[in-house]
């Protein structure tokens, strides 16, 4: 893999880490990069386990993660895929030295 590449992976999840979780969209738009070179990177990093897809519609979603929170309810964003940090993606934020954003 290209330097240059685990660079954005790398970016990309502490990106990830700080908002909570995200959308294809959010990390296109942050980066000034296609949407199909972050979902290539989304299968990539979904691949080796950093990170888990959820929609709208999954239980997993509560208030307090939402990031959203204060603007409107996300539970009414039907079917809209989000990508969230794993342990497996927080350990390797971890072990690269990389602080680590909360969840708050």
């Amino acid at each position: 893999m290209p330097k240059s590449r685990e660079s954005f992976l790398k970016k990309m999840l502490e990106h990830i880490s700080d908002k909570g979780y995200i959308k294809v969209d959010e990390i296109s738009q942050r980066f000034g990069v296609s949407k199909s070179f972050v979902e290539h990177a989304v299968q990539e990093l979904l691949r080796k386990e950093y990170i888990k897809m959820f929609n709208s519609e999954d239980e997993k979603i509560t208030c307090t993660l939402c990031f959203h929170k204060d603007a409107y309810c996300m539970r009414k964003a039907k079917g809209i895929k989000y990508y969230m940090l794993t342990e497996k993606g927080r350990g390797l934020l971890s072990r690269e030295n990389i602080v680590v954003g909360a969840s708050e």
